[in-house]
């Protein structure tokens, strides 16, 4: 049908450092912009849309396995935050926006601006990663995909649209042969151990606020609750520095685990290349630490739990 749900097929998108529209073009007036890094997919919604149609663009790799999937949402005109609400958005409400942004489609033609990486990681509850000032992003993202044809796949209602493309390397570059396989492969493998942590340390997190409100609420003694949340304090500040509430919080406060394994991530970015033999023995020990961070965390957490049980 005319207006039936439709993906496009995108262009070919590289794989570069020197391309992609600078985040501050938008202030310069008198000057071009390069398009922006990653897949630009254009698709058609139909005209009935109104919201309740289950949608996603999915993007499949050449052995079927889904790198991406976006659930998308109806646009809605609610009116954009004032400036000096968004200066002081923390960077996971900001991130909440761009996503909600990124994802919202109304019916006709729509975009979807995909970055190449595998999904995020769960972010700490609370922390607010500084910024790179010239050194290595403390993110949570996923780990950019390797060089090949991928196919973006609409599903709206259970009708799929698909389309394949190609994903290239820039061609002034040349790895060895299996070079940005094992790239990704220990990017993932960062990942994975960055998410994982990250989890732990939400469910403390959770324990701790839930065992704070209920000596608040007088439903537990201080005194009993005190060695638990001591524990549980120390256990959480040896894994990531919450107290970093700033763009710049790391000249005050020492980085932790949290950060150093999202600083790997960006190290091995940097490069379209094999991980060196240096980086591989720095996840190694920032794994191992990782384990030990979680191993600690338990048992402490099941001491909380006993505790406002």
């Amino acid at each position: 049908a005319a207006d039936a749900a439709q993906v496009f097929a995108p262009e070919t998108a590289w794989l570069s450092h020197a391309y992609g529209v600078s985040e501050y073009a938008k202030f310069v007036l008198d000057a071009g912009a390069n398009p922006p890094f990653g897949a630009t997919v254009f698709f058609h919604i139909p005209a009935s849309y109104d919201g309740k149609t289950p949608a996603t663009l999915s993007f499949v790799d050449a052995q079927g396995q889904v790198v991406r999937s976006f659930a998308l949402h109806l646009k809605t005109t609610t009116p954009k935050p004032a400036a000096t609400v968004r200066d002081n958005w923390t960077p996971i409400q900001a991130k909440q926006a761009a996503d909600a942004k990124l994802t919202a489609i109304e019916p006709g033609m729509n975009r979807l601006q995909w970055n190449l990486r595998w999904p995020d990681a769960t972010e700490v509850t609370g922390f607010q990663a500084p910024i790179a000032a010239g050194g290595l992003d403390d993110t949570v993202e996923g780990p950019v995909v390797v060089p090949g044809r991928y196919t973006a796949v609409l599903d709206f209602g259970g009708r799929k649209s698909e389309q394949a493309f190609t994903v290239a390397l820039d061609p002034r570059l040349h790895p060895a042969p299996g070079a940005l396989a094992a790239r990704l492969a220990l990017g993932l493998k960062i990942h994975a151990a960055l998410d994982t942590l990250d989890r732990t340390l939400n469910q403390a997190i959770a324990l701790r606020d839930r065992l704070d409100g209920a000596v608040a609420a007088g439903k537990l003694a201080k005194a009993s609750a005190q060695p638990a949340l001591r524990a549980l304090d120390a256990d959480i500040a040896s894994l990531v520095a919450l107290q970093i509430q700033s763009s710049e919080g790391s000249l005050l406060h020492e980085t932790k685990l949290r950060s150093h394994l999202a600083y790997l991530a960006a190290d091995i970015d940097l490069s379209y290349d094999r991980p060196t033999q240096a980086e591989y023995a720095v996840f190694d020990h920032l794994d191992r630490q990782a384990q030990a961070g979680e191993r600690n965390c338990t048992p402490t957490s099941r001491r909380v739990n006993a505790c406002s049980s």
